[in-house]
């Protein structure tokens, strides 16, 4: 069976996944704005409706946002945590191939909506499954390309057929450590982790920060506190890192007990 598999991830990436029945059906979009690797802008072709796609099933590395972020982003680049400098720098190079595969096809897309989210005052957010014009699923591409991970949370709502091949290009991705699967586990994490992470930092950096506004504590206090709780949480993912690999605890228990402490470690 393990030759079997082998054999099939050695020649998944010669396999063209052939459009779906409904291709043809489906509404074609101008690309607008490419956010990130998983979000782009789009004008509908046949109403000029406008809408945020969100690729669905898949989650992309994250890129810098900058405005609500900026703090946060800059103390972590201040002090070099190689989480952020990796998961920016494979968010920045999911969002150029992502570039590149809409400009491949004209900036023309076919998109399946699979999921709606109203925005007061905004174009809807939609979800959905992106096509290039030529049928390519846009999805299976920046997975197979260690681009993006499965987004395990929403995998189930996937058509069994797709799903597989997802499951198939992630693990051919991972073997033949392509895009993120080249990263040391200890610096590269999840993009759902990430967000969690970045969260909970910002909060504290918030809290601290108006402690400075009300003098009860100094600039320089606060950027040394901050600084002491990034060497704790590398302490704390480097012995989760070690009980991952060791089989001590599984990816779902690891993914749980990172936010988890980081919670505790920056509650204020």
């Amino acid at each position: 069976m393990k030759k079997i598999i082998n054999n099939i991830l050695t020649h998944l990436g010669e396999v063209k996944l052939p459009s779906p029945s409904y291709f043809e059906t489906l509404k074609t979009y101008t690309v607008t704005k490419v956010s990130d690797a998983d979000t782009f802008d789009v004008i509908s072709d046949e109403d000029n409706q406008e809408m945020t796609i969100r690729f669905v099933y898949i989650d992309t590395p994250e890129t810098p946002k900058g405005w609500g972020d900026s703090q946060v982003e800059k103390m972590n680049r201040k002090n070099e945590n190689p989480l952020y400098r990796s998961q920016f720098q494979w968010g920045e190079k999911g969002k150029e191939r992502l570039q590149e595969l809409v400009e491949k096809s004209g900036n023309k897309v076919k998109v399946k909506v699979t999921g709606e989210e109203k925005r007061p005052g905004r174009s809807p957010r939609c979800f959905g499954e992106v096509y290039l014009l030529d049928g390519t699923f846009v999805q299976y591409i920046l997975v197979q390309e260690g681009l993006s991970r499965i987004y395990y949370d929403y995998i189930s709502e996937c058509p069994r057929d797709t799903a597989i091949m997802l499951l198939l290009a992630e693990a051919d991705a991972q073997i033949n450590q392509r895009g993120i699967w080249q990263e040391s586990q200890a610096e590269f994490i999840p993009p759902w982790v990430f967000r969690s992470l970045k969260k909970k930092q910002r909060s504290f950096l918030k809290d601290m920060s108006q402690d400075v506004k009300e003098g009860t504590i100094t600039e320089a206090d606060f950027e040394a506190k901050f600084q002491l709780k990034l060497q704790e949480q590398d302490q704390i993912l480097s012995t989760l890192f070690e009980d991952l690999k060791n089989g001590v605890i599984t990816q779902p228990e690891f993914e749980d007990k990172v936010q988890e402490q980081a919670n505790n470690l920056f509650a204020k």
